[in-house]
């Protein structure tokens, strides 16, 4: 729930966003459409990145522990 919430909420905003500026009724409109929109893009990208973090820092972990074996055995693990 948590996750689609995460995704779902600046898909919104940004299909809101977008539709306010394509309206343009006044300059006021085009503002909030273009904050909604650059609103929308920031979430998704902090979204990106917050799921890509966890992943990175594993792998780091991985080398971390490959480095080890390789200094003490003089192999690289896996080979």
């Amino acid at each position: 729930m948590r996750r689609a919430f995460a995704i779902a909420a600046p898909i919104v905003c940004g299909v809101a966003g977008f539709l306010i500026l394509e309206e343009r009724s006044s300059n006021a409109l085009a503002a909030i459409g273009g904050i909604l929109l650059g609103g929308a893009l920031v979430a998704l990208l902090g979204v990106t990145m917050i799921r890509l973090v966890p992943r990175s820092q594993a792998d780091r972990d991985r080398e971390a522990e490959a480095r080890e074996e390789f200094d003490r055995t003089g192999r690289w693990p896996g080979e």
